[in-house]
């Protein structure tokens, strides 16, 4: 079959599991609704009073912070003491809890993965929103399947995370995933397919694993000139060759690892203590390139897929049976590639991948928070609490985490004007977490309320659109 009807059927397919129109000049969607309703507009004016309040400046909780939110927005962030008096505003009294920005998932996907469990995006949304993932960037998928899955998403505010769109993975013939790959050949191609996916209102574009060097920096060029940010899960195109062509950012900690190997053919060669080793995370940071290390994918997905403890993760438990008999199919693949041989020599590769996140993070590289949810046991929402713990273990302290997962992560989407900080004008997408997480970073964990867009949910609530998945 021609491959772009495949990508049109694929399309189609995904387009019709939520009841919409593939027109990306539709109007909103009309079917599909969710199975709960909860909310369809925020509320009149409102504050959250005296909550620990997160700077993410600061990498700090300011205590007895009072936040008045009007519409969407935040209008006003006042010490709770000196707060004036707002008469008939409705107050939830925070006392003794912590307020941070809303949480961003930096890697995920909305097509690919749930195409293969007989799935649809809408169905795992909430799973984000509830655990105070208010965002995603999406980084490659299927496009008018993720633009349909978008408009769900804008229309069902109370129960779904914002989606930010990423291109399909940018790449040579034969394309690795042929259900989201994108064929460029030459370099010529490139300016009428950057244009065309900014018609779809794509923010990010990745550049993959088989994408030659000539084509990866046109795509750079040309995502720059129009406003788009551009990443890479390099492989063919060398990462310090991306660095000085301009990339933005670099996906997954082996865009980084895979170029400091003793043997090109074997993954556990990783040696962090060369000087090249050293001179590549001095370049990445100088060149003030992202990393987004997504460790939770080499921990549940590739490395771990026999380990008893990956796979029964309590994350795992409360996640839609079609994606649990994917996730089990998946694991049988993995047994002959990233989780063969000693499981010792798999752990010592994830040590010295969590080490690599170190050495980046003390040289003042910028690290984003990804999961690539919902791939095998990346459980969508609850993985990044799991990866911001696997960062901390990393050498990172809780606090540039945080900041991190929110502020970083914004900055990639380019969105800091919007998103990432808890101040006047910001959008109000926030979390209320029971206990500080500061002290312990598995406290994030402990989401109270979610704030989306000024609407103020519960996660129980939002879960509710999650029966019969």
């Amino acid at each position: 079959m021609n491959r772009r009807k495949f990508l049109l059927q694929f399309s189609n397919a995904c387009l019709a599991g939520i009841g919409l129109s593939q027109d990306p000049c539709a109007a909103r969607p009309v079917a599909g609704e969710p199975r709960t309703r909860i909310t369809t507009e925020p509320s009149a004016p409102w504050a959250i009073r005296d909550a620990a309040c997160f700077d993410v400046h600061t990498k700090v909780f300011v205590p007895h912070r009072t936040i008045w939110i009007e519409g969407e927005r935040i209008a006003a962030v006042e010490e709770t003491g000196r707060a004036g008096a707002r008469r008939g505003k409705r107050v939830l009294e925070a006392k003794g809890k912590f307020l941070i920005p809303g949480l961003i998932d930096a890697h995920a996907h909305l097509t690919t993965v749930l195409y293969q469990a007989a799935m649809t995006g809408d169905e795992i949304l909430p799973f984000f929103l509830a655990n105070g993932v208010t965002t995603l960037r999406n980084t490659g998928d299927n496009v008018p399947a993720q633009k349909v899955i978008q408009r769900y998403s804008e229309n069902h505010p109370d129960i779904c995370p914002r989606i930010f769109l990423g291109s399909f993975l940018i790449g040579s013939a034969p394309p690795i995933h042929q259900d989201i790959g994108w064929t460029l050949s030459k370099p010529e191609d490139v300016p009428a397919f950057v244009a065309h996916m900014a018609s779809w209102g794509v923010t990010t574009l990745k550049i993959y694993a088989n994408c030659l060097p000539a084509v990866g920096r046109k795509v750079i060029e040309e995502g720059h000139r129009h406003g788009m940010g551009v990443t890479g899960h390099l492989s063919s195109y060398p990462a310090s060759q991306a660095i000085d062509d301009g990339i933005d950012c670099l996906e997954h900690i082996q865009s980084v690892s895979d170029f400091l190997r003793s043997d090109p053919r074997n993954r556990h060669s990783l040696d962090v203590t060369t000087d090249a080793a050293q001179r590549l995370v001095e370049k990445i940071a100088r060149h003030k390139v992202f990393v987004d290390p997504t460790l939770m994918v080499f921990w549940g997905t590739l490395f771990f897929a026999d380990d008893p403890q990956v796979i029964n993760h309590p994350d795992n438990a409360g996640m839609p049976k079609r994606l649990l008999d994917f996730w089990a199919k998946d694991r049988v693949l993995r047994l002959s590639n990233y989780s063969s041989g000693p499981l010792s020599a798999r752990q010592s590769t994830f040590r010295r991948y969590q080490e690599l996140v170190g050495m980046l993070h003390r040289a003042g590289v910028r690290i984003l928070v990804g999961t690539d949810a919902p791939q095998p046991q990346v459980p969508p929402g609850l993985s990044l609490h799991h990866e911001m713990k696997l960062l901390v273990d990393s050498g990172m302290p809780p606090g540039e985490v945080l900041a991190a997962a929110t502020w970083n992560n914004a900055k990639a989407l380019r969105q800091e004007e919007n998103l990432g900080s808890i101040a006047p004008g910001k959008l109000a997408d926030l979390v209320l977490l029971e206990a500080n997480p500061l002290e312990n970073i598995e406290n994030s964990r402990t989401v109270h309320r979610v704030v989306r867009g000024g609407r103020l949910l519960t996660p129980s609530q939002i879960l509710k659109a999650t029966s019969g998945v």
